[in-house]
């Protein structure tokens, strides 16, 4: 039979085209959505998606020109008998014995073209159609078409006689076969058509396995699904109705809210007009492959949704949370230990300039408390190394128990209105590079510049001042020991000055030992007042530049891993939505 050049007009080539386009959108990001849950989803899941995906890539790049429409159904629903008339030859046997269909039987109208098509659908038995109501009811589908095509001023658009459409109907093994081998077939060929027809009758449309098991799966497959219920001839004319309402309920049960159910008969022809009339209208409009792959891609991004739903999940990072996370991090960095041996470290260094000098030494015998941790600059002045390592004690049990708590606990706080498995995943990322932390806390302290030999301007100041106290201590106390040696050796001391304002006459030199070591100890009190007020100011810079520290780190090690995945999540609930149809694409 010779390739028909002639097609579809225009308009609706251009529509399917547009429709075409929308399934590889979606189906772009169904591809994006499931790279994303790689790892989250459970696998069954995502081989579910990946096998459903690789059907639709494979029938993409098949005949667009052919709308294979599988017939389904229970052992004794007359699948073949009603293909049979439907098509008008003898192309499927029938016959008593049951389970007559053992292999897929092919009907093809207009066979160009459809070989690579079957040879996919790993059909061997195929029937070229070349009449017959069916091949009619094409044709006359056609002809509609490109009469409203002329009356839209697209005339020109479609030529020729007979049927611009190809169709493949397939009639396949029972789905209850007690034959598992077929009922493989059936199962296999139910994601593979483009057009679903199930078949009952009236003694078992109400089997609930049939709709359990194969129609409710389908349930967001409305527009490519056709319910027939044949033998309707061995009902009584007036209950013929109930029955069909009553197959339409239940039908209406499983989902299939929109589905067409018919009742027909291959026996008597009644309704198969209509049937043939509705194959017609959808192979020549071309659109049952592309509904059928947006059901599908509707189908695999509902249940990736359903399995590891992202939309729970934030787009950020709360600032609370990085809060509470800095809070466990710091404790385990010992952040607050090193910031009062930052304090300490400056009293200690303001004492040993501005202290009394008959004590100051006592102070530069004692050890800096930052050098006896190994933090700040050494004592040479010069930086540490990149790879130099803090003098902290080790975290007790307990600080290492609240960082690991506060990793858990910062995972649950982001997610807590995540579904378990982003839920999961994100406990997974925020612990991820855990082994890392205790060095990169310990860098992130030894690094800091907790400006050990930073000098106060009042310093030199009470340093002069003290060294003028003493030494006014010292002349009035040489000068009485002075006088009692020339005492003691009966030599004539000079007149004694005496400072006569006071309430009681008091000698210089004693006035200057009492005024040195008072206001050397007056200034000792006041230094070290100063020394503890600054040295607070010091230690809380400190905690600030240590907590800054501690929030690189987590950011790098904790909040970077964990935002990637809330990003990824984003990214999969907007691509879940646009594969499912709920969404408009995502520009990039």
């Amino acid at each position: 039979m010779s390739r028909r050049t002639s097609r579809t007009p225009r308009g609706a080539r251009a529509g399917s085209e547009e429709a075409l386009a929308t399934v590889a959108e979606r189906r772009d990001a169904l591809v994006r959505a499931r790279e994303d849950l790689e790892g989250i989803a459970p696998a069954d899941a995502l081989d579910a998606a990946g096998k459903m995906l690789e059907r639709l890539d494979a029938r993409t790049a098949l005949s667009a020109e052919h709308t294979v429409i599988g017939f389904f159904g229970a052992t004794g629903s007359g699948k073949s008998s009603l293909m049979n008339t439907l098509v008008g030859e003898e192309i499927s046997p029938a016959a008593v014995r049951r389970p007559t269909t053992r292999d897929p039987h092919a009907a093809v109208l207009d066979p160009a073209g459809a070989d690579a098509l079957l040879d996919w659908l790993e059909v061997a038995d195929r029937h070229g159609v070349q009449g017959g109501p069916l091949h009619d009811a094409l044709a006359r589908a056609a002809a509609d078409g490109a009469g409203r095509a002329a009356r839209a001023g697209r005339a020109g658009s479609a030529s020729g006689a007979g049927p611009a459409a190809g169709m493949v109907l397939l009639d396949l093994p029972d789905l209850d076969s007690i034959q598992e081998a077929h009922r493989d077939i059936a199962e296999r060929m139910t994601g593979m058509v483009d057009v679903l027809v199930w078949v009952t009758d009236p003694q078992k449309y109400a089997d609930r396995v049939l709709h359990r098991d194969f129609v409710e799966p389908f349930a967001g497959h409305d527009a490519v699904t056709l319910v027939l219920l044949n033998q309707i001839d061995t009902v009584r004319e007036d209950e013929r109705e109930s029955v069909r309402a009553s197959l339409e309920q239940i039908v209406r049960r499983d989902g299939l809210e929109h589905a067409p159910v018919l009742a027909v008969s291959a026996q008597t022809g009644a309704g198969l007009a209509d049937v043939r009339s509705r194959f017609a209208a959808v192979a020549q409009a071309r659109e049952a492959i592309a509904m059928r792959r947006r059901a599908d891609l509707r189908e695999a991004a509902l249940e990736l949704r359903g399995a590891a739903d992202p939309s729970g999940l934030p787009d950020r990072v709360s600032p609370a949370a990085e809060r509470s996370l800095e809070d466990a991090l710091g404790a385990a960095a010992r952040i607050e230990p090193v910031a009062e041996a930052v304090g300490k470290a400056y009293r200690h260094r303001a004492d040993a300039r501005s202290g009394w000098p008959v004590v100051r030494w006592l102070r530069r015998v004692r050890p800096d408390p930052l050098g006896r941790l190994h933090l700040g600059a050494d004592a040479s002045g010069g930086g540490r190394g990149a790879e130099a390592r803090s003098s902290l004690p080790v975290p007790d049990a307990a600080t290492s128990a609240r960082a690991s708590e506060g990793l858990r606990g910062f995972a649950d706080t982001v997610s807590h209105e995540g579904s378990d498995p982003w839920r999961a995943a994100v406990r997974r990322s925020a612990r991820s590079r855990e082994d890392e932390l205790p060095d990169a806390l310990d860098q992130a302290v030894v690094g800091a510049d907790l400006s050990r030999r930073t000098r106060g301007w009042w310093w030199p100041v009470l340093d002069v001042l003290q060294w003028l106290a003493m030494a006014a201590w010292v002349v009035g106390l040489g000068w009485l020991v002075l006088n009692a040696v020339l005492a003691f050796f009966q030599v004539p001391a000079p007149p004694m000055p005496m400072i006569r304002e006071l309430w009681v006459p008091i000698p210089l030199p004693t006035a200057l030992v009492v005024l040195g070591v008072g206001a050397g100890i007056l200034l000792a009190v006041l230094g070290g007042a100063l020394a503890a007020l600054v040295s607070r100011l010091h230690a809380a810079r400190a905690r600030r530049l240590l907590r800054a520290r501690v929030h690189e780190v987590a950011a790098d090690l904790v909040v970077g891993p964990v935002q990637d995945r809330l990003d990824a999540a984003r990214r999969s609930a907007t691509d879940l939505a646009e594969a499912s149809g709920d969404a408009p694409p995502r520009r990039v």
